[in-house]
C-alpha cells in the first residue's frame, strides 16, 4: 500500500510552473547556450571595437567627419588610395591568373615548381618591401646602380649629391607594383583551387572545334572561373585599398599618403585623435562591409558553378613549354632578387653605392641587443598564444556552423562575425582595439595580452575556414560510430574527429603563424615601447636609417617563419601544406 502524498494542492500549483520554467531554461541552455555565448564573445571581440569607433566619430555633431573632409590634400589621398587598389588589383589578377594556368600545365618533371607562386606568402611582407627598397632606391639601389652603368641608359648627373634613377621605388607606381606582387599569390591560390575542379572536357571540345589554346582559355576557361575571379578580385582590391606596409615604408619619405597611412597618422602617433582616425577609416570599413556582402551573395548559390568531369580530364591538354620558364622568372623577380639584396645589405657595415667589406657583425649585434631579443620573443610568444586560443575557438565555431546547432539567429550572427576580420582592413581593427583596450573595463595597452587579443581577432576567419573545409570532408559517420560505441561527445571529438583533421589543424596553425609573425598593420597600433614585435621593430630601425640592421631583422623574421613551417609539417604530416 503506497503512502499518501504530503503535497497539498496549493503547493503543487505553486511549484509546478517554477519547475517547468527551470527545466525549460536548462533545456534552452543545453541547446543554445554555447552558440549564444560564442556569438556574444565574437561580437565583443570583433564588432564592439568598430561600433565604438564609429560612435566616437559621430559625437559632437560629427566633428570628426567634418575635420576629415576638410583635411588638406584629402582628395589626393583618396585618389592615391584608389590608384593603389585598382593598380595592385590589375597586376595581381593578371599575374595570378597566368601563374595558376601555367602551374597546371607544368611538365611532370617540373611539377615541383607549382609551389613557387605560393612562396611569397610565407615571406615577411615588410622584408620583401625592404628588399625592393634596397634594389630600387634612386641613389644606392643595386638595380639602379647596374642600370646607370649601361651605356644606353642616360641619367643626368645632379649638381649636388649622388646620381639618381632611372627607377624610383619611393613613388606611387613603385608602391603599386610592390603591392600587386604581394597580392599575386593570394589570387593564385584562389584560382588554382578552382582550376583543379574544372571539367577540362569542354576545353578539349573547344580545341577539337578549331580553337587555339589562347582562344580556348579566353572563351572557355575564364568564363568558367567567373565566381573565383570575382571573389579574388574583390579580395585583392580590398587588401590593396587597406594596404599600410608598402605605403608607410616607401611613401612616407616622399609625403605619399593613402587612407591607411592617414589612419596611422591620427590613431597611431601622438597626439592621438581616435575620432578623426575613425572618420578617415570609414571608407575602408564600408569597402569591407561591401566585400562581405558580395561574398555572401556569391556563395549563397555556389552549387551553380560546380563542374564535374570524367576520369582522365584533370589536366588541360598537353603541358606547355612556356610554363616552367615563366614561373622561374616570377620566382627570380619576387623571391631571389629582393632577398638577395637583403642578404647583401645584412653583410655590410653600411648601405652605400660601393660595397668593399663584408662582415657578420650585424648578426652578432642583433643577437646581443636586448630590444631585438625581446621583440623576437614577443613575436613568437604572442603568435603561439593567439594560435592556442584561435584554433580551439575556431573548432567550436566550425562545429556550430557545420552541425547547424543552436539558435538560428545566433548561428547567423557567428557566420557574419567570422567573416568581418577578413573584410575589414587590419589598420581599422588596430586603431579600434587600441581605443577599446586603453580604457575601462579592460586596460591592456602596454601588455602582450593586447597583441594576443588583436592576433586572435585577425586569424579567426582563417582558422574557421580551413577547419570547416576539413570538417565537411571528414563528415559525421566516424563520429556517429564512436558515439554508438559508447563514447561521449568530448571523447568522440578528441579520439576520432580531431585526429582525422590533424593536417587541416596544422595547416591552419601554419597559416596563422605566418600571418601573425609577419603582421605589421595592426601591430604598429597596439605595440608599445615595452612590447615591440619584429615587424614594428624593423619599422623603427627603418625610420632611424639603420639599414644593415633592417636587413638583419628581416632575415631573422624569415628564419622564424621557416622554423614554424618545419614544426607544423612535423606535427601535421607531409601533406600539411596541401591544406593551405
Amino acid at each position: 500500500m503506497s503512502a499518501p502524498s504530503t503535497t497539498t494542492p496549493e503547493q503543487a500549483t505553486t511549484t509546478q510552473p517554477g519547475s517547468i520554467r527551470g527545466r525549460a531554461a536548462g533545456q534552452w541552455l543545453r541547446q543554445h547556450g554555447m552558440t549564444t555565448g560564442l556569438a556574444l564573445i565574437l561580437a565583443y571581440l570583433v564588432l564592439y571595437p568598430l561600433l565604438r569607433l564609429q560612435y566616437l566619430a559621430m559625437q559632437d555633431g560629427g566633428r570628426a567627419y567634418i575635420e576629415a573632409i576638410n583635411l588638406p590634400d584629402i582628395a589626393q589621398t583618396l585618389l592615391t588610395t584608389a590608384a593603389l587598389g585598382i593598380g595592385s588589383l590589375i597586376i595581381s589578377l593578371v599575374l595570378g591568373t597566368a601563374l595558376a594556368w601555367f602551374a597546371l600545365r607544368l611538365p611532370k618533371r617540373h611539377a615541383w615548381m607549382s609551389i613557387i607562386p605560393i612562396l611569397p606568402i610565407v615571406l615577411p611582407a615588410v622584408a620583401v618591401v625592404v628588399g625592393w627598397a634596397f634594389l630600387l632606391s634612386p641613389q644606392v639601389g643595386f638595380i639602379n646602380i647596374a642600370l646607370r652603368a649601361l651605356p644606353f641608359i642616360d641619367v643626368a648627373a645632379p649638381e649636388v649629391g649622388l646620381p639618381s634613377g632611372p627607377l624610383n621605388i619611393y613613388s606611387v607606381p613603385g608602391i603599386i607594383i610592390v603591392t600587386g606582387l604581394q597580392l599575386t599569390p593570394l589570387v593564385f591560390l584562389f584560382l588554382q583551387g578552382s582550376l583543379k575542379q574544372l571539367n577540362f572536357e569542354t576545353i578539349e571540345a573547344a580545341s577539337v572545334a578549331g580553337a587555339s589554346p589562347t582562344r580556348a582559355f579566353f572563351s572557355v576557361v575564364l568564363p568558367m572561373l567567373r565566381p573565383a575571379l570575382v571573389y579574388s578580385a574583390a579580395f585583392a582590391m580590398l587588401l590593396g585599398l587597406g594596404q599600410l606596409t608598402a605605403p608607410q615604408f616607401l611613401g612616407s619619405r616622399e609625403g605619399i599618403r593613402v587612407l591607411a597611412t592617414e589612419v596611422y597618422r591620427f590613431g597611431g602617433t601622438a597626439p592621438i585623435d581616435f575620432a578623426l582616425a575613425s572618420a578617415v577609416a570609414s571608407p575602408l570599413l564600408i569597402a569591407g562591409v561591401l566585400f562581405i556582402f558580395i561574398q555572401r551573395l556569391l556563395l549563397r548559390r555556389d552549387y551553380r558553378f560546380v563542374s564535374t568531369g570524367t576520369k582522365g580530364t584533370s589536366r588541360p591538354g598537353k603541358p606547355s613549354r612556356f610554363s616552367a620558364p615563366l614561373i622561374a622568372i616570377y620566382g627570380l623577380i619576387t623571391i631571389v632578387l629582393p632577398f638577395g639584396a637583403i642578404i647583401l645589405v645584412s653583410l655590410v657595415p653600411y648601405w652605400t653605392a660601393t660595397i668593399t667589406t663584408f662582415t657578420l657583425d650585424n648578426f652578432t649585434r642583433a643577437f646581443s641587443t636586448p630590444a631585438i631579443i625581446d621583440a623576437l620573443w614577443n613575436s613568437v610568444s604572442t603568435s603561439v598564444a593567439a594560435i592556442a586560443i584561435a584554433l580551439p575557438l575556431g573548432y567550436l565555431l566550425t562545429e556550430i556552423l557545420y552541425r547547424r546547432r543552436g539558435n538560428a539567429f545566433a548561428r547567423g550572427v557567428i557566420d557574419v562575425l567570422v567573416q568581418i576580420p577578413l573584410g575589414v582592413p587590419a589598420v581599422v581593427f588596430g586603431v579600434g582595439l587600441l581605443f577599446v583596450y586603453t580604457g575601462n573595463p579592460f586596460v591592456l595597452y602596454g601588455t602582450p595580452l593586447l597583441i594576443v587579443v588583436t592576433y586572435v581577432v585577425l586569424v579567426i576567419p582563417f582558422t574557421v575556414r580551413m577547419q570547416l573545409a576539413a570538417r565537411m570532408a571528414v563528415g559525421t559517420s566516424h563520429e556517429d560510430a564512436a558515439r554508438a560505441s559508447g563514447a561521449g561527445v568530448l571523447r568522440a571529438h578528441i579520439s576520432v574527429v580531431i585526429p582525422m583533421m590533424r593536417g587541416a589543424l596544422a595547416g591552419a596553425g601554419i597559416l596563422a603563424f605566418v600571418i601573425l609573425t609577419h603582421e605589421f598593420a595592426a601591430s604598429v597600433f597596439v605595440r608599445s615601447a615595452r612590447t615591440q614585435v619584429l615587424g614594428t621593430l624593423l619599422y623603427q630601425e627603418w625610420t632611424h636609417g639603420s639599414y644593415p640592421m633592417v636587413a638583419t631583422v628581416s632575415l631573422i623574421m624569415s628564419a622564424v617563419t621557416a622554423a614554424g613551417l618545419i614544426v607544423a609539417v612535423r606535427l601535421g604530416g607531409k601533406n600539411t601544406l596541401d591544406s593551405l
